[in-house]
């Protein structure tokens, strides 16, 4: 994953390139709660409950 600038409106959009689900959620997981996955929505669903999938 590269570091991106902030876009006017203050967030970072990155494209992430991983193997699976389960190794994108760990990695997603590191910077902290403030990260929002948009696509695809298995991912988005497993950051929404983490603690599921632990």
């Amino acid at each position: 994953m590269s570091r991106a600038e902030p876009g006017p409106d203050g967030h970072r959009h990155a494209s992430v390139h991983v193997g699976s689900l389960t190794h994108a959620a760990a990695e997603l997981l590191r910077p902290g709660p403030d990260v929002e996955v948009l696509a695809p929505a298995g991912l988005r669903e497993r950051l929404a409950a983490p603690a599921l999938y632990a």
